[in-house]
C-alpha cells in the first residue's frame, strides 16, 4: 500500500473557497487523487513511500480558453497535434484545458471536423501532459469577428446540430445574442439542452435587450462572458456585455427579475485588458465570478510569424500578444495562467488563495468540470510546488510529476 502513497509537505496551501492556509499541511495522494490533508505528522504521512517539500502548494491552473502554442504551420491546425502544447502547459502550471476551436466558413470541408475528432479523442488522457478536459467552441454565432477568422453566423439549426452532435465533450461555446435574436435564441436554448454554457461574445452591438433576452433564455443556466473587455464595447448609458458582467447583483428593475449576473473570463496577460481596467473588474465582481485565461494562441518567441486561416500572424516585440501582421487587430495572447496568477498578487495584491481561485476553482466550476481546479479530498492531485517567490518548481498531474525546474533547466 505505502509504494502507493505520495506526501507533498508545505509551509501555505490554497484551499477552496479563495482560503490560505499558513499552517504546515501534509497533502497525501494515492492512485492520483488527494486523500489526506493532514496538519501534523500522522501514521500516514509517515507511511508514505515518496516524500516533497515545497513553500506553497497551489491547484493545477485550469485555462478555459486556449487555442494551442503551436505544433502546426496554421493555427487552426494546433489541436491536430494537441501533445506539442499538452507537454508544455505543466512548465506552465497548467494541468487541465479545454481546446479552444474556431471554425472558419468552410468548416465542415477544410479540416476542422478531423480536429474536432482528434480532440475528442484525447479528452480526460492524463498519460500526454496537461489534460484536455473538453472544448470551448469560440463560435461561429459571432456577430464580430475581433482576431477570429470568418465563419458561417447564419448556420442553420441542422447544421448547428451536426457541429454540436460532433463535439459531446463541448462544455462552453461563445455565441453572440445580436445574432441568435434573430432566430429566438434556438441555439442558445439548444447549448443549454445539451448542458454546454452559453458564452456570451464577440459582440460590439448587442442591445440590453437582446441581451436579457439571451439570460432569459439561458434561465436557469448561469451564462458566462468570452473575454470580457475584447470585441465588445461600454458605454454608461446604453448597457453592453461589458455593463453586464462589471456587476454582482443586478439591480431590481424590471427585465432583471430572477437573473444571474454572468460569470466572466478576463485575459491575464495586462495587454489586452490594462491593470487599471482589470483592478476595477477585480473591485467589482468576487472572484467566485471570475476566471483568468491565457486565450493562447502562440508561444512567446517575440516576432514569431504564423499562419491563421490564411493570414499572416506575428508575436510582438514583447512576446506578449499575437497581431495579425502589419494591423493592430490582437488576435490572442503569449500569455500563460502562471503570468496571470502572478500578476494577480504581485500587481494587485490579491491573496494567494483567492488569485489561485480565479486561475483554478473558479474557471473549473465555470465550465462544470469535476473533481479538478482544488485541493481537497476527492480532487485529482493536480498540484503546483512554488517558492515563496511564486517561481514554479514542480507540477504534479494526477499524483506523477511532469515538471520539474531543476530537471528541466
Amino acid at each position: 500500500m505505502e509504494e502507493n502513497i505520495t506526501c507533498i509537505t508545505c509551509k501555505h496551501v490554497a484551499l477552496p473557497g479563495g482560503v490560505t492556509s499558513d499552517e504546515t499541511t501534509h497533502i497525501i495522494i494515492e492512485d492520483g487523487i488527494i486523500t489526506g490533508l493532514f496538519n501534523q505528522e500522522t501514521d500516514m504521512v509517515k507511511m508514505a513511500k515518496h516524500h516533497y517539500a515545497a513553500d506553497i502548494v497551489l491547484p493545477g491552473f485550469v485555462d478555459i480558453h486556449n487555442h494551442g502554442m503551436g505544433g502546426a504551420e496554421d493555427l487552426v491546425n494546433f489541436w491536430q497535434n494537441a501533445e506539442y502544447t499538452q507537454q508544455r502547459l505543466p512548465k506552465y502550471g497548467v494541468t487541465s484545458f479545454l481546446a479552444t476551436l474556431v471554425f472558419p466558413e468552410t468548416c465542415f470541408t477544410d479540416g476542422t471536423m478531423e480536429t474536432i475528432q482528434f480532440v475528442e479523442s484525447i479528452v480526460g488522457d492524463s498519460s500526454r501532459g496537461a489534460v484536455c478536459q473538453g472544448v470551448h467552441a469560440e463560435g461561429p454565432i459571432v456577430n464580430d469577428l475581433g482576431g477570429l477568422p470568418k465563419g458561417n453566423n447564419q448556420m442553420s439549426m441542422t447544421e448547428f446540430n451536426q457541429l454540436l452532435d460532433s463535439m459531446p465533450s463541448c462544455k462552453l461555446m461563445t455565441i453572440s445574442p445580436h445574432i441568435d435574436v434573430q432566430s429566438g435564441y434556438e441555439k442558445i436554448n439548444a447549448l443549454v439542452q445539451r448542458g454546454i454554457v452559453p458564452s456570451l461574445g464577440h459582440d460590439r452591438v448587442a442591445s440590453e435587450a437582446e441581451i436579457l433576452g439571451a439570460l432569459q433564455a439561458a434561465h436557469p443556466t448561469q451564462c458566462h462572458v468570452t473575454h470580457l473587455f475584447n470585441v465588445t464595447n461600454f458605454h454608461h448609458r446604453t448597457p453592453s456585455l461589458v455593463n453586464f458582467g462589471l456587476v454582482d447583483v443586478f439591480p431590481n428593475i424590471p427585465g432583471y427579475e430572477r437573473l444571474a449576473p454572468p460569470t466572466v473570463e478576463i485575459i491575464g496577460d495586462m495587454c489586452h485588458v490594462h491593470p487599471l481596467t482589470v483592478g476595477i473588474l477585480l473591485k467589482a465582481r468576487c472572484f467566485n465570478q471570475i476566471a483568468f485565461i491565457s486565450d493562447c494562441t502562440a508561444e512567446s518567441v517575440p516576432g514569431k510569424k504564423l499562419s491563421y486561416s490564411g493570414r499572416t500572424m506575428e508575436v510582438s516585440a514583447d512576446g506578449k500578444c499575437l497581431f495579425v501582421s502589419g494591423t493592430c487587430t490582437l488576435a490572442g495572447s503569449c500569455c500563460t495562467s502562471h503570468d496571470a496568477f502572478k500578476s494577480l498578487v504581485n500587481i494587485f495584491h490579491i491573496s494567494i488563495g483567492e488569485a489561485s481561485a480565479m486561475v483554478s476553482e473558479t474557471p473549473a466550476r465555470i465550465a462544470h468540470l469535476k473533481n479538478v481546479g482544488k485541493v481537497d479530498i476527492g480532487y485529482r492531485a493536480d498540484l503546483l510546488l512554488m517558492d515563496e517567490s511564486l517561481n514554479l518548481k514542480q507540477t504534479f498531474i494526477a499524483g506523477k510529476k511532469c515538471f520539474d525546474f531543476d530537471s528541466d533547466s
